[in-house]
């Protein structure tokens, strides 16, 4: 395990924790890619009734990608500790954690629309450039935040939203962890970037401004959640535990 390496220079203990969030991944990726077509399922339809309202769109597919985010995130926890529980078993404990990450994800959701033209807006929206560091380094915080929500034992349920805002800023101060929080970030920009360039295709191509925003982002963020979140929750606990030894 790479946290048992802590003088490996930076850099390989990175790329060491986006290997093994894929290999987390890769052990279940029939069932997230099952998940994935659920929630993309489940979208469409609250898409259809609600006429593809871009603010009801955010708050199903945050509630929705939830139960997913908990899972991945208890799944990685209990490998990072050496312990093997069945689907069933983790099943059960991230429908438990569902609703309080979901609603963390609304608010993650809410605060990533606000810093997103920081990085994909104009000029004046980037300040010619001089916001889009900060703004990476946000995306990473923000993935931090639904892993503490997640596999946080420390606080009752109910304080775990705040309490994993607070968790990933603190691990932000750190300034080894800010480097990897901005790289991170960038790595959730890639697909909000494909996202962005798959909607403007459609459109271009005679799509509806609802349908074009659906199918150009929804199946991309559902098919995203698992390999990300399992990457961010290796991030926190690497984090975690080098806290721990300082």
């Amino acid at each position: 395990m790479i946290v048992e390496e802590p003088n490996a220079p930076r850099a390989e203990r990175f790329t060491t924790l986006v290997d093994l969030g894929l290999a987390a991944w890769a052990k279940r990726w029939g069932l997230y890619v099952a998940i994935a077509a659920v929630s993309v399922g489940i979208e469409f339809a609250a898409a259809i009734l609600a006429r593809y309202d871009a603010l009801t769109a955010l708050i199903v597919a945050s509630c929705i990608d939830g139960f997913a985010t908990a899972f991945v995130s208890i799944d990685v926890a209990a490998r990072f500790s050496g312990t093997e529980r069945s689907a069933n078993d983790v099943a059960r404990a991230a429908l438990a954690r569902w609703p309080v990450v979901g609603l963390l994800l609304v608010l993650v959701s809410f605060l990533e629309a606000m810093v997103l033209p920081s990085i994909f807006g104009s000029v004046e929206d980037t300040f010619y450039g001089a916001l889009i560091l900060p703004a990476l380094v946000a995306f990473g915080v923000f993935g931090i935040a639904p892993v503490v929500a997640s596999i946080d034992t420390s606080l009752p349920v109910p304080a775990l939203p705040l309490y994993s805002l607070y968790r990933s800023i603190v691990c932000a101060r750190a300034w080894p962890n800010l480097g990897r929080l901005t790289i991170a970030g960038a790595m959730v920009a890639v697909p909000l970037m494909l996202q962005e360039l798959l909607q403007q295709w459609m459109t271009a191509r005679g799509f509806a401004a609802g349908p074009a925003s659906f199918w150009g982002s929804v199946p991309v963020d559902a098919l995203c959640v698992a390999p990300f979140q399992a990457f961010f929750t290796y991030l926190y606990l690497d984090f975690t535990v080098r806290e721990q030894r300082r």
